[in-house]
C-alpha cells in the first residue's frame, strides 16, 4: 500500500500527488527516542550563566558589626550573613554546562519518528513555489486560508538553495504561527512544535531518505 501527500500550488489547490511505501511509516512510535531527543535539545539551549554571590564575593566589612553580648541585640558576626539585605546568597544558582552529547543515530531516529508522526497524522503535504520577484506575504497568507491551516503552527521546508528562495522566505518571515527550515538543516523538536510541516516539492526526495528509503526501507 501507499501513503498519498498531496502537493498545493500556491493558490491553495491540490495540483498532484506524492506517494510512500506504507512500510516507512505504519510501524509505531518511538517515543523513547524522542524524548531523549528533545530532553538534550532544550538543554543545549540553556546558557548556564546564572549566578549569585555567596558571602564571601558579596561587598561589605568583615568586620563584627557589635560586640557579642550586653548590646539586646542577636549576635551576628558580618553584616555580609545571608540573614541580612544585601548579604550573601545561600545555596545559589551558580554558572554551569548543562550541554548533553547524542550518538548521531539517535539524532537521525528522532527526526525519522516525528516526520512519521506527521504523516500519520495527515499533517504533512507538500507545494510547488512559484518564483516570486519581490516578497508579498499576502500570497502565503491566502495560501494558508485557501487550504484551512491558517490557524495552525506551520513549518514551511524549503532546498538549500536559499538564493533562489529568499523571496519566497521573506514573504512568511513576519507571519505568526509560521515558521521556516532547509532540508539540510531539519531538527526533530521543530518538526514536533509545528502542527503541520508543508514541504517543498523538490526537497520530497530528501525527506523519503530521512525515512530510510534509500535503505529499502531498513531504518537505521
Amino acid at each position: 500500500m501507499k501513503k498519498k501527500i498531496n502537493v498545493y500550488d500556491m493558490s491553495g489547490k491540490v495540483i498532484a500527488e506524492e506517494s510512500l511505501p506504507e512500510a516507512l511509516i505504519s510501524k509505531p512510535l518511538n517515543r523513547d527516542v524522542i524524548y531523549y531527543y528533545v530532553n538534550a535539545y532544550m538543554a543545549n539551549r540553556r546558557q548556564g550563566t546564572s549566578s549569585s554571590k555567596t558571602r564571601g564575593e558579596v561587598s561589605g566589612s568583615g568586620k563584627k558589626p557589635w560586640r557579642q553580648k550586653g548590646t539586646g541585640r542577636a549576635r551576628v558576626g558580618s553584616s555580609r550573613t545571608p540573614l541580612w539585605r544585601h548579604g550573601g546568597i545561600v545555596f545559589g544558582p551558580r554558572p554551569r554546562d548543562y550541554s548533553q552529547s547524542l550518538p548521531k543515530k539517535v539524532k537521525k531516529s528522532a527526526l525519522r519518528e516525528v516526520l512519521k508522526d506527521k504523516m500519520q497524522e495527515d499533517r504533512f503535504a507538500l507545494f510547488a513555489p512559484e518564483k516570486m520577484e519581490n516578497p508579498r506575504t499576502r500570497v502565503f497568507v491566502d495560501f494558508l486560508k485557501k487550504t484551512g491551516y491558517e490557524k495552525e503552527k506551520i513549518l514551511f521546508i524549503f532546498s538549500n538553495d536559499k538564493q533562489n528562495n529568499m523571496n519566497l522566505i521573506k514573504s512568511l518571515r513576519n507571519m505568526n504561527l509560521v515558521t521556516y527550515d532547509f532540508s539540510n538543516k531539519l531538527n526533530a523538536y521543530e518538526i514536533l512544535r509545528s502542527d503541520r510541516v508543508i514541504a517543498e516539492k523538490d526537497v520530497f526526495g530528501t525527506i523519503k531518505g530521512y525515512l530510510g528509503e534509500e535503505n529499502g526501507g531498513r531504518t537505521i
